[in-house]
């Protein structure tokens, strides 16, 4: 008696080509990416996924978008707006180390720059980010909203560390960037009359 194979469609396949993606970025890294790779990874034909993405850099942005969902949500400590941000650095730099820093190094290099958002865009970047200050206004560590090219500060400074060295700051970066970087500006810039 044979087993009659079922095509995977829609959610199932792309589930399986990110799976995969992500396997072969960290595997492999940004350098032998291909889609060819992913496609035989993820056992199925390239004409699949060049019918979804023009080219490794499309898929590389849809493995970032999924990983912010799934990595980038939000694990406050509840302890205060300093730990708040502290893990944030953490958790980003921990994700740089691995697949996802390879997807932002491809990205970023070979992107189309009219696409990226610009931290003086007058907006949080990071959503998790805007989430921290939320919950620190409302505990009362912050007076107002401070100004969100500050807010964007944190995110900014750990990915020039990561994009000029090709590595995330040591814990006593991140540390000193909160403690005497990041901190000290938010909370300055959301003093009365200063945002």
């Amino acid at each position: 008696m044979s087993v009659r194979q079922t095509r995977r469609r829609g959610a199932t396949l792309e589930k399986a080509i990110l799976d995969a993606a992500w396997e072969e970025l960290a595997e492999r890294g940004w350098g032998r990416f291909s889609i060819e790779g992913v496609a035989v990874r993820a056992g199925t034909a390239k004409t699949v996924l060049y019918r979804r993405w023009d080219n490794r850099v499309q898929l590389a942005q849809q493995v970032l978008q999924r990983a912010n969902r799934m990595y980038l949500s939000d694990s406050a400590t509840g302890a205060g707006l300093r730990e708040d941000l502290l893990q944030f650095v953490r958790d980003m730099s921990e994700l740089l180390r691995g697949p996802f820093g390879e997807a932002v190094r491809g990205v970023i290099s070979e992107g189309d720059r009219s696409t990226q958002q610009s931290l003086f865009a007058g907006s949080v970047v990071v959503t998790r980010v805007d989430e921290i200050i939320g919950r620190a206004r409302a505990r009362g560590d912050l007076p107002s909203d401070p100004d969100p090219l500050t807010a964007n500060l944190g995110h900014a400074i750990v990915m020039s560390e990561f994009l000029h060295t090709a590595s995330p700051p040591p814990d006593e970066g991140l540390v000193a960037l909160v403690d005497k970087v990041w901190l000290p500006a938010l909370i300055g810039s959301a003093r009365p009359g200063t945002a």
